[in-house]
Formats: structure tokens, C-alpha cells, sequence
């Protein structure tokens, strides 16, 4: 952009030529000021090569002059391109004739002055053309300005044009019509505005113009559309500036980002609408994960029911007199059973993990407790398969830790059985072992070992996927889902821990299992009042038994008496409600699903509404129905104590009982 610069004086250049050094001496006497400067020469060469060289304001010229006279000095000036411009004054001592002074205009002096000088003329005739020079070049630097900003104007982006205000009639353009619409400049002077306007905007941009003008703007701005010479339409961000009845506009040319507006509002719409979409579709996908769960729910519940009762009478009868024919078969129903219970709770975990509602806990436990008694609950079946199940915990291995001792007893537990299932003879091994540790936390090894039948390599990599087993007959000769290991893989993760196998077809594996967990304090960790290396023995404990299922009823009684327990049976939760109230029990033993009065109902209220002590009284749920919205959490927040599992092992049941009683009496 150019800029005049303001309130700068500059120094004026005067050329004095005279060939006597004493006239030059007396002129600079008597013109000098502050803002002149005087160049001095006394020969017409030297003069030239003085004015070819400098910003000459003006030239005092003397006519008579040795070797080149004053008139060949400003002949030779004037017809160079260079210095024609110099005002040139004669300064003379010969005739006023007339046909001299004639002489001296004709070779270009703007005056003449005759000696001797008069100061008051010679000083005024001085100033005056200083003057004159100076309004010059400020004309001409104005001009230069002008046609700088022309220029820019011509060739700008922007499209720029003056019009009437009241008939639209373009006056000025500039090329931008050419190189922007295509139109020719001197085509469109002389048009209306209006006529290059997209017939839509016209009236909508004359409103717009009216209402400013009708509100004394002098600026507005605005944006519509104009056409081009080839029949497309250009997006204009109009600026106009009116003054004197005429209006100056600027358009800047805004199409790009009207495009790029109107596709981010197309993919703002299309993101609209996959959202909404994506909503109903999430909707529906969780719809059908309710069903699902809800269906996995009832599942898991009709046919733990009647496998509380198969298992538990089996294992009743069992401790009969039998044949070894009856016990056998009997034993087969027990396995049978068994086995189906561990392929139910192997879809209900995968299904739990695959809809996001497996939590993993943490609170403090001891691993020790953990590890002796899974050795304890598969010490039997490794012996019926005749095999030796040892484990090997490490001397450096803290036993207080802190974690969801629950994911952890099933991961190894699915390990060892595992491995004592593909092993037929030889051993099975559960070792512990502290990679490293600190203050805070533990690095942990679990490895479990076998001497069965292998997996091979080009299965390693597979064993771990959803309904994969290593051979296509292990299923048929071995059972299971083919569930276990995704199972246990999924909980590592969730654990943030890592599993890996080393194996060899025909000599057996090894299972090693890697997590971080935090240390316990020894203090923190809550000690079982029932010494588990003891007989637990109940006594004549008053127990009442919430539960709908008469074939259940039966069970639990017999198990119960058979501790040394008493037995009341309520049908559902608001019996079991109406005999609390009226007599005083050591533990309620409850059942989830009822008809009437539900377990959970049921529980509340004695917690809510019931005075002390009953109100505080141990409450066991009993329940086929784990896999639910809510969790197993959902047991303890309705304010029962503990919870177990239907087909319950006795030994459990009472253990849990022991607990749960002594616990009550010594708080």
C-alpha cells in the first residue's frame, strides 16, 4: 500500500551558474534559508554535470558565460528528459532588448532578471517558483498515489464499482468484472447493477439497501449472489460506503466458504440423522441385550433350581449305604451334574463379560486361604483320576493382598481344573512366585503345570478364541463349552494382567499367569472366626428357610438337620416376614425368587422396619439367579449378609452359616 509521508520538509536544491565566483557568492548572501541548499558552478559543464546529478529545485543561470553561454546550457537541459522539467531563470547583464528576453523563453527560462539584481524582486521572483516547484511535486506525488491505488483497485480480487443510488446505473468498475464474471468493463458502465443479480436476491438486496439508507447508514454490508457470463453464480460479501448520492461498493468474492458452509450444514444433517440412527439402533441393540440378559437370567435360574436338587440328593444318598453298582451310578448323576453346572456358569461369565457387566472388585484378602482351599475342592477329583495335584507357593510371596479374590480363585481354578482334566497320569502343580515387588504393590507369577495331553503348536495361538478347543474331538472325549480359557483370558484383562502357554503335544503344559496387585496389610485382613483345619459344628441353631421349590425345601432341611439345626420353612418372603415376627431365629436363609414377597423385598423390610435385635439378623440369600442388570452386589445392598450359590455344597453352606452366626454374636 502506498503511504504519503506527513509533515516531512525536505531540503531545496538551487543550481547558481555564473562564471564569476563573486556574483555566485552574492546570490547565495542573498537567497540563503534554513531549508535551501546551493549548488555552485562556474562553467555550462559544470552546471550540467551538477544538474544531472541532483534534485534540482531551481536554476539561476547566468547568459554570458566563456566556452558555453547560458542559452546553449538550457538548450541542452531541456532536451534531456531527465532535467526538461528544471525551472530555469537568466540572470543577465547584457540588453533588455526584446529579442533577447524572446531568446531566453524560447530555450525554456520561466524568467529573466537583469543586473544589477534588485533583492526584493530577485528574492519574490526566487520564491515564487519555489513555491511553484514545491506545489508540483506534491501534485505529482498525489497523482502517483492516485494511480498507485487505481492500480490496486483494477487489479484487486475484489470486485469494485460506483453506481447512482437510484437507478443502480454503474458508473466505474473495475477488471474484477472481466476476471471474476467475465464480463467486459466498458460493457457494464452504463448497466444497472440489478441485472447481474441473481433474480432471487434482487428485491431481498434492494430491501436491505433501503433499510440502511432509511436508517442514515453510511456503511452497510450484505451478501447475495451475482451472475457470471457463463451462466454460474459467484456468492458476493457486499461492502458499500455512500456519499453524495452515490454509492461506493466492494464485493468480496465469499463462494468457497458458502460451500464449504453448505456442505458442513449437509454433514451436519447427515450426522443428525446417523445419530439419530445410531440412537434408535443402540436402543434396540440394548433392548435385545435385556432380552438377552433377561433370558440368561431365567436360564440360569430354572436350571440351577432343579440342579440344587438333583446335586444335593445325590450327595445325600451318596452318604447311605449303597452298592457299589448304585454308587457308581450315583456318582455318574453327581459328575453329570457337575459338569452341567460348570458349562452354565461358563455362558453365564461369557455372556456377563460380553455385554460389559463383569466388575472386577478389590478388597484385601489372603491369597494363602485362597490357594489351600481351591487345592482343597479339586484335592478329589485329582485323586479319582489318579493324579498328584501339588501346590508351591514361594517364601517371598505376601499373603495379604488387595483385588477381587473371587476372579482370581476362578482363573486358577479353571486352570487347574483344566489341567487336571486333559491329564491322565503324572501331576498337576500350582506354583506361586513374586517377580517383583515394592511398597505398594505386587508382580505376581501363577503357573499351573501338567503332564497331560498337550496342545499342539498350530492351536496355541487359537485357544484362547470363543468356542475353540485344541482338537476337534476334545469336546466329545473331554466336555465343556470351550469357554474356559476366553473366560479366563477376559478376566485377566479386565485385571490388566497377562496369560500366556507353553506346550508340547503328548508331554503336558504349562499355564503362566502374570498380575499386578497391591499389598495388603496383615492386620487388614479379615480372619475367618471358623477354623477351616477344624469339624465345624453348628449345634442346635434356629434357621429359617425362605424357599418356594418343595423339592429344595426338602434338601436344604435335610442338609440343615443334619448339621444339628432346627427348620423353619416359610413358602415365600411375607410367611418368612409373619414367622420372624413371632419367633426369634440365629439366621434367615433366602431365597431370591418367590411369588408374593421376593428375597430382596423380604430383606428390606426386616432391615427398614423391624426393631432390634431382629432387625440385624444374619441373612444368607440363597439363589439360582446370578446373571441380573443389577450384579451380585445387589444381594449385599438390600442388606443381606452374605450369598451362595444354587447347587450349593454343603460344606459351604456351612462354613457361610458358622461365619455369618459367630460373626453376629461377637459384634
Amino acid at each position: 500500500m502506498f503511504k504519503a509521508e506527513q509533515g516531512k520538509t525536505e531540503k531545496l536544491n538551487i543550481l547558481l551558474v555564473d562564471d564569476k565566483s563573486e556574483n555566485i557568492f552574492a546570490l547565495e548572501k542573498l537567497l540563503a534559508e534554513d531549508n535551501r541548499v546551493f549548488l555552485k558552478a562556474t562553467s555550462g559543464k559544470a552546471a550540467l554535470k551538477l544538474a544531472y546529478t541532483n534534485e534540482i529545485a531551481l536554476i539561476l543561470l547566468d547568459v554570458q558565460m566563456p566556452e558555453m553561454n547560458g542559452f546553449e546550457v538550457a538548450e541542452i537541459l531541456k532536451s534531456n528528459k531527465k532535467t526538461a522539467g528544471i525551472s530555469i531563470i537568466f540572470v543577465t547583464a547584457i540588453s533588455k532588448e526584446q529579442k533577447y528576453v524572446l531568446k531566453g523563453y524560447e530555450t525554456g527560462a520561466v524568467d529573466y532578471m537583469f543586473k544589477p539584481l534588485d533583492p526584493e524582486i530577485t528574492r519574490a521572483k526566487v520564491n515564487t517558483h519555489l513555491i511553484l516547484y514545491q506545489q508540483q511535486k506534491e501534485l505529482e506525488y498525489k497523482n502517483l498515489i492516485l494511480e498507485n491505488l487505481a492500480s490496486l483497485v483494477d487489479n484487486s480480487m475484489d470486485l469494485t464499482c460506483i453506481f447512482d443510488l437510484n437507478t443502480f446505473i454503474l458508473e466505474q468498475v473495475n477488471q474484477t468484472f472481466k476476471t471474476l464474471l467475465g464480463y467486459e468493463p466498458q460493457e457494464v458502465i452504463g448497466t444497472s447493477l440489478l441485472s447481474y443479480f441473481n433474480s432471487d436476491d434482487i428485491e431481498d438486496t434492494k430491501s436491505i439497501i433501503q433499510e440502511e439508507l432509511s436508517s442514515n447508514s453510511d456503511i452497510f454490508v450484505f451478501e447475495n449472489r451475482l451472475k457470471s457470463i457463463d451462466g454460474g453464480e459467484k456468492w458476493m460479501r457486499w461492502k458499500l460506503v455512500v456519499k453524495g448520492g452515490k454509492c461506493f461498493a466492494n464485493a468480496t468474492d465469499i463462494t468457497i466458504r458458502k460451500q464449504t458452509e453448505r456442505k458442513l450444514s449437509e454433514n451436519l444433517a447427515y450426522l443428525v440423522r446417523i445419530n439419530k440412527e445410531l440412537a434408535e439402533a443402540k436402543r434396540v441393540a440394548e433392548a435385545s441385550v435385556k432380552v438377552k440378559q433377561d433370558f440368561m437370567a431365567n436360564m440360569s435360574h430354572e436350571i440351577r433350581t432343579p440342579m440344587n436338587a438333583i446335586i444335593g440328593f445325590t450327595n445325600l444318598v451318596l452318604k447311605s449305604d449303597l452298592t457299589e453298582e448304585q454308587r457308581s451310578s450315583l456318582q455318574s448323576v453327581k459328575i453329570s451334574g457337575e459338569n452341567l453346572i460348570v458349562i452354565i456358569n461358563d455362558i453365564l461369565d461369557f455372556s456377563k463379560i460380553e455385554a460389559g457387566k463383569m466388575s472386577i472388585e478389590s478388597s484385601e484378602f489372603d491369597l494363602n486361604s485362597v490357594l489351600n482351599e481351591l487345592i482343597k475342592l479339586q484335592k478329589q477329583t485329582a485323586i479319582d483320576k489318579g493324579v498328584d495335584l501339588v501346590l508351591k507357593v514361594d517364601e517371598k510371596v505376601p499373603s495379604s493382598m488387595v483385588g477381587d479374590s473371587v476372579r482370581i480363585n476362578q482363573i486358577l481354578l479353571n486352570l487347574v481344573s483344566n489341567a487336571i482334566k486333559f491329564t491322565s497320569k503324572g501331576d498337576v502343580v500350582l506354583s506361586v512366585k513374586s517377580l517383583s515387588a515394592n511398597e505398594k504393590e505386587s508382580t505376581l507369577e501363577f503357573k499351573v503345570s501338567d503332564s497331560g495331553i498337550g496342545i499342539p503348536q498350530d492351536k496355541l495361538e487359537n485357544i484362547f478364541e470363543s468356542f475353540t478347543q485344541a482338537k476337534g474331538d476334545t469336546t466329545r472325549k473331554y466336555g465343556g463349552t470351550g469357554l474356559g480359557l476366553t473366560i479366563v483370558k477376559k478376566l485377566i484383562n479386565l485385571m490388566k494382567g497377562e496369560i500366556k502357554v507353553v506346550s508340547e503335544l503328548d508331554k503336558g503344559s504349562q499355564f503362566i499367569v502374570t498380575l499386578t496387585l497391591p499389598n495388603g496389610s496383615s492386620a487388614g485382613v479379615r480372619k475367618n472366626t471358623v477354623e477351616e483345619t477344624k469339624e465345624i459344628v453348628l449345634g442346635k441353631l434356629n434357621i429359617l428357610l425362605a424357599e418356594d421349590n418343595e423339592l429344595n425345601q426338602i434338601l436344604a432341611k435335610r442338609v440343615l438337620n443334619n448339621f444339628g439345626c432346627e427348620v423353619d420353612i416359610a413358602e415365600n418372603g411375607k410367611i418368612a416376614l409373619d414367622k420372624l415376627k413371632v419367633k426369634d431365629y440365629d439366621i434367615v436363609l433366602m431365597d431370591i425368587m418367590m411369588p408374593e414377597m421376593d428375597g430382596l423385598e423380604a430383606t428390606k423390610i426386616i432391615r427398614n422396619d423391624f426393631s432390634e435385635p431382629k432387625k440385624n439378623i444374619p441373612i444368607l440369600a440363597m439363589t439360582a439367579f446370578i446373571f441380573t442388570e443389577g450384579d451380585d452386589n445387589k444381594y449385599i445392598e438390600a442388606g443381606m449378609n452374605d450369598y451362595i450359590l444354587k447347587p450349593f455344597n454343603p460344606e459351604k453352606l456351612k462354613q457361610k452359616i458358622a461365619a455369618l452366626v459367630q460373626t453376629q454374636i461377637t459384634n
